[in-house]
């Protein structure tokens, strides 16, 4: 799975410049990046702080080029000027570089993991003029442990739980078959954070690849999706089980595995969410209609049923949506949400329609009679040089607005845009 720097790249190359004047009082950019010392190529969701303002991250510049933390101070005023500060910039070595993720903690600490293997925690500064302190919490071995780290969640006691793309099982070819951990907290401040592989892929038939991290559900157990292997080699659902007694080691069940079969999706790359009914949600890359993207489909939003009867019966799995590449979009992936209503958000790393191709932000509203399909509502087409490749999804936040990145777009970067941070009203 290509890096999501890699992904927009690629993306604008054909990406010509047009408009969209429908959706501008929607949506609107809260902060352009200009490259060098304000950093550029923003990657994940913006972590969302209790008063609204947000965190996130750059994959590149900053004061070294290695890559920035930042933050955005929200407005005293829907539609007010976001402030942003560069909260840190990575050094390369052993005070971090290129980082792929952000969140935010309990305590109000930033944890994240940088493109490779280091998990790491941002402490705020004790003083008015101090700084953001990088502590590395842990770096993991690059092959059992696992390597490219993605997504990170936490429990109730402040644990980190994550996957690794790759590493762990090498069996499987591709750098390994990825891994899911356990990074437990340390019972007193300064201790060492041990780290516990829950589980590694093997491929067959329980998948490979986990690029889209894990979400637990009320029992504590861990639910994701693969990229690649499963049944058919185009991913699997799957559930992690914890250990009824101490010393036994996490189960993992295949819930679904993905297949390039008519209308069904292949190759997730984001995490999945509930329901209020244990119904499970989420997208995949491609799949769907196979008459997009030469065969191999512009990827669906799906979901996943558990079985009424028995926990070891098989899940129903259900398309409720397949892109068809025009005006829809092309490849969800990143973050989905839910509204209040059962309406789903999230957004498209290409397509749109017209002579863009740069993404779509989108609504799905489940239908008012049963069987019917779901409505998709385009809320908003991303275009170049404006903001292009919103490769991340989206997260609530101020106001009941919706925020998310675009890794390119903008007047920086010689043309190609160094990416935006953007506001979405739904």
């Amino acid at each position: 799975m290509q890096s999501p720097v890699v992904f927009a790249l690629a993306t604008l190359l054909a990406i010509v410049l047009s408009t969209s004047p429908a959706n501008a009082q929607a949506y609107r950019v809260i902060h352009e990046f200009q490259g060098s010392a304000d950093g550029w190529a923003p990657v994940d969701v913006p972590a969302v702080a209790n008063n609204g303002d947000l965190y996130g991250i750059t994959q590149a510049g900053g004061i070294y080029n290695f890559g920035t933390v930042f933050k955005l101070t929200a407005p005293q005023t829907r539609g007010g000027v976001w402030a942003k500060t560069v909260l840190y910039n990575f050094p390369g070595s052993n005070g971090g570089q290129y980082p792929g993720l952000i969140r935010l903690g309990g305590d109000g600490n930033l944890y994240g993991a940088d493109f490779g293997q280091t998990i790491f925690e941002l402490k705020p500064p004790t003083s008015r003029d101090g700084a953001w302190k990088y502590f590395a919490l842990y770096t993991l071995d690059g092959q059992g442990q696992g390597s490219a780290i993605q997504g990170l969640v936490f429990d109730t006691a402040g644990n980190i739980y994550g996957t690794t793309e790759l590493g762990g099982d090498f069996g499987c070819g591709h750098g390994g078959c990825g891994t899911v951990f356990e990074l437990k907290r340390p019972a007193k401040n300064g201790g060492k954070w041990p780290l516990s592989v829950l589980y590694t892929f093997t491929g067959k038939p329980d998948g490979a690849e986990p690029f889209a991290g894990v979400t637990f559900d009320q029992k504590g157990n861990l639910y994701g999706t693969t990229d690649g292997g499963g049944l058919f080699d185009y991913g699997a659902a799957y559930r992690l089980t914890p250990p009824k007694k101490k010393g036994q080691g996490w189960t993992e069940a295949v819930l679904y595995s993905f297949q390039r079969n008519g209308n069904i999706g292949s190759m997730s790359a984001g995490p999945v969410i509930f329901d209020n009914l244990g119904n499970l949600y989420g997208t995949t890359v491609f799949g769907g209609d196979l008459n997009c993207q030469g065969g191999f489909g512009c990827g669906v939003v799906f979901q996943l049923s558990p079985p009424a009867d028995k926990a070891g019966a098989a899940w129903t799995y259900t398309t409720l949506y397949a892109f068809q590449g025009g005006n829809d979009g092309i490849g969800p992936m990143g973050y989905i949400l839910f509204d209040s209503t059962g309406r789903l958000y999230s957004t498209t790393r290409a397509g749109g329609g017209g002579a863009g191709h740069a993404g779509i932000a989108f609504r799905l509203s489940p239908p008012t009679i049963i069987g019917a399909p779901w409505t998709e509502t385009v809320l908003h087409r991303f275009i170049a040089p404006a903001d292009a490749g919103p490769n991340a999804g989206l997260t609530w936040g101020k106001w009941g607005d919706l925020y998310g990145i675009a890794v390119l777009g903008g007047t920086g970067c010689q043309g190609a845009g160094c990416g935006t941070v953007f506001e979405l009203r739904p």
